[in-house]
């Protein structure tokens, strides 16, 4: 076998290269499989394939006068989205990744991306048309944006003769917007040049010293991560037709619903490399049962990438215990650290090491320096993981963010990064881009340029370490407070709390500073007399490990505070909405003062009413009853005027609220009917006209047969 150190990286001069190439290569390989939510091939794709759809499109979008113009990408997940990916690209337009709405936040964000890009069309399924288009925005311009299906493109595009924009390395490739979690999203512009130098130090980061294949060409990967983010797009979609792999692809909603499928697929693809981030490690020691750990071979899984949100020391190690029995290497653990802004990738763990961990000081490390603790000291030490060595060719700095000095060794500081694969700023965002992306030291004024990540960490032994982010630091008493670390000390002084559904941040009162803390309780929890104990209680754990009494514990229902497109907290916007008095709470519990508000007051009006008794309101009750029963609530204060993810259960309880609607009208209830009909009293008075429409079209045939029977 080869040295995998010594495998030889493919050499492109663009993206529309690197696919014509690997459609001659190796063209009739297979490239991509999506897979359904039962486990079945629902379609396959050869590079050969997507080369030939791509110049389709390319070819037609160029005659729509499209080149050169940003275009908006609105499909579900499936291999239509790496279509229009490409087809953009050969025809020299730009893609923007983006998500067909659901509700009115979802229509906002896409609103705003549409006009910050100046976007000349959307593209969408056939099937989609006609619901983007009621989406359909206007333009500062008072221009309509079209709205292009991609069936009707790849049916009048003749690609036979086309000849794909050959882009240079500087170049936009596309713009991928970021998710907003501590502003308004801005659309990063990545290069050609940044995408071809980040897929070389992903696959160096993954293959370093593992020997996994003898080619590139032999390496699978498995991935549900959304294409329209840049770790499911750019890790998940791009690097395989970079490296000429194999990838097989679901939707996040699969995973969501069935986490077993995520891992029995790497099993039957014998996978090398899948992953995630730090919250699907823990829903699957959650999720998936003994019964289903059986016949699972995890065995050659080796690289488990770890990134996107901070990596929890504690989740790895139960991931670990719970799936060794499956063959399940700890080593294959990847943690790792990136950015939009640097195009995905930056760091890694060491390959077939494993995620390595410091157990930190944490009143040196909320002073802005490391020192070691006694592993395990109580209420003193803090688990940090490594997020490895920096990728080949780029550089990372800690600067002090306010006198931009180089900070000292364990020295905890903002992040700077430089490299090939550092993007070349924000769309339309002059001022903003030059800050962010073109940095430079105050000892060297006249020295390269830096991005300024606004992350917090420190470097130990070649190893980066990252603690926080700058915008959402809590400073307390000479003290800096990640919140992070704040909401888990008290979500784990109780299991009523919600895991990953704190928040945590300072507001200012007569000129103090005074730490808040809003956390969601989990739906099940039915002592609702205890939620003035558990809040005191609480508060004094977080007080003991952190030396800091928050002034106020707010508890929420589950699903209340606000979170981007791919599920990051917004603390920036959760304190807005504090600030407000826009969240309804169920108990507040004060520093001196308690006091409890009743359940869910003002959280939403009263049902329609619940007394018919006609098909469609008894569907209604249904729906109410089972959200009720989950929320601990009374039927009416369940809203139906709401999408099914706003009922306030997550995203797997919404699934099986759809299922439960499924089995009760006998068919499957496709994604694109729920774009459609958004809301849950939409939904249903859809499925009662259905049902009325084929009542009348029964009793009419049963009219007709009577006639002719005489």
């Amino acid at each position: 076998m080869i040295a995998p150190a010594m495998i030889t990286m493919p050499i492109y001069s663009n993206l529309a290269d690197m696919l014509t190439q690997r459609a001659q290569g190796g063209g009739r390989a297979i490239y991509a499989t999506f897979i359904s939510d039962n486990g079945r091939v629902e379609e396959q794709m050869t590079f050969q394939e997507l080369d030939r759809d791509a110049r389709r499109l390319g070819a037609a979008l160029q005659e729509q006068g499209l080149a050169g113009r940003n275009l908006l990408l609105l499909f579900l997940p499936g291999l239509n989205y790496i279509r229009a990916f490409f087809g953009c690209l050969y025809a020299g337009a730009v893609p923007v990744p983006a998500y067909p709405p659901v509700g009115a936040k979802d229509r906002g964000r896409l609103q705003k991306i549409a006009l910050d890009c100046g976007a000349g069309a959307f593209l969408a399924n056939k099937t989609m048309e006609p619901l983007v288009a009621s989406w359909n925005t206007t333009l500062e311009d008072n221009r309509a944006v079209p709205c292009l299906a991609l069936e009707g493109l790849l049916s009048a595009g003749n690609g036979e003769d086309f000849v794909p924009h050959q882009a240079a390395p500087d170049d936009l490739a596309f713009l991928q917007y970021t998710s907003g979690s501590t502003g308004h999203p801005k659309g990063v512009m990545v290069s050609h040049g940044n995408l071809l130098a980040n897929f070389a130090q992903i696959l160096q980061g993954c293959l370093q010293d593992n020997p996994l294949v003898d080619r590139l060409e032999d390496l699978r990967s498995v991935i549900w991560l959304p294409p329209f983010h840049d770790m499911g797009l750019i890790g998940g979609v791009l690097a395989p037709i970079f490296a000429g792999a194999q990838v097989t692809l679901m939707a996040p909603l699969t995973f969501l619903k069935r986490p077993a499928l995520w891992l029995q697929t790497i099993a039957q693809q014998r996978a090398h490399i899948s992953g995630a981030p730090n919250f699907a490690y823990d829903y699957c020691v959650r999720k998936i049962t003994d019964a289903q750990l059986e016949r699972l071979d995890l065995s050659r899984w080796k690289v488990a990438f770890n990134g996107a949100e901070p990596v929890q020391a504690d989740t790895l190690q139960r991931f670990a215990a719970r799936f060794q029995r499956c063959g399940f290497d700890p080593g294959a653990f990847f943690a790792c650290y990136g950015l939009a802004e640097a195009t995905l990738f930056v760091s890694g763990s060491s390959a077939r090491q494993g995620a390595g961990m410091l157990w930190a000081d944490q009143d040196q490390l909320q002073r802005g320096r490391f020192a070691p603790a006694e592993p395990m000291a109580p209420n003193s030490g803090l688990g940090l993981v490594s997020c490895g060595r920096v990728a080949h060719g780029t550089d990372v700095k800690i600067v002090q963010p306010e006198t931009r000095l180089p900070c000292a060794d364990n020295e905890v500081g903002e992040i700077w990064v430089r490299g090939p694969s550092v993007a070349q700023g924000y769309w339309a965002k002059l001022h903003l881009s030059v800050s962010t992306f073109q940095a430079r030291l105050a000892d060297e004024p006249r020295g390269a340029t830096w991005l300024r990540t606004g992350d917090l960490g420190f470097c130990r032994d070649g190893e980066l370490f990252v603690t926080g982010r700058i915008k959402e630091m809590i400073i307390l008493a000479g003290r800096n407070l990640c919140p992070q670390d704040i909401e888990l000390a008290l979500q784990d002084s109780s299991p009523a709390f919600r895991g990953r559904g704190g928040a945590a941040f300072s507001v200012s009162e007569d000129g103090r500073e005074q730490l808040v803390i809003l956390q969601e309780v989990n739906r099940n929890f039915s002592k609702r007399n205890d939620l003035r104990l558990i809040a005191a209680y609480g508060a004094r754990v977080v007080a003991s490990r952190h030396g800091v009494m928050p002034t106020a514990v707010v508890l929420l229902p589950a699903n209340t505070i606000p979170r981007t497109s791919s599920g990051k907290l917004q603390r920036l916007e959760a304190r807005r909405l504090y600030r407000e008095g826009s969240i309804a709470p169920l108990h507040v519990w004060q520093s001196g003062i308690v006091r409890t508000l009743s359940a869910l007051q003002s959280f939403c009006e009263p049902a329609a009413d619940t007394l018919h008794q006609d098909w469609r309101a008894e569907l209604g009750n249904d729906v109410q009853l089972w959200v009720a029963e989950r929320l601990d609530v009374e039927m009416h204060h369940v809203d139906l005027n709401v999408t099914f993810f706003d009922l306030g259960v997550d995203s797997v309880e919404a699934m099986e609220l759809v299922e439960r609607l499924q089995d009760r009208i006998g068919r499957a209830i496709p994604p694109i009917e729920l774009l459609r009909y958004p809301t849950v009293s939409s939904l249903l008075d859809h499925l009662a006209e259905e049902r009325m429409r084929q009542t009348l079209h029964r009793l009419e045939l049963e009219e007709a047969v009577e006639v002719l029977a005489q």
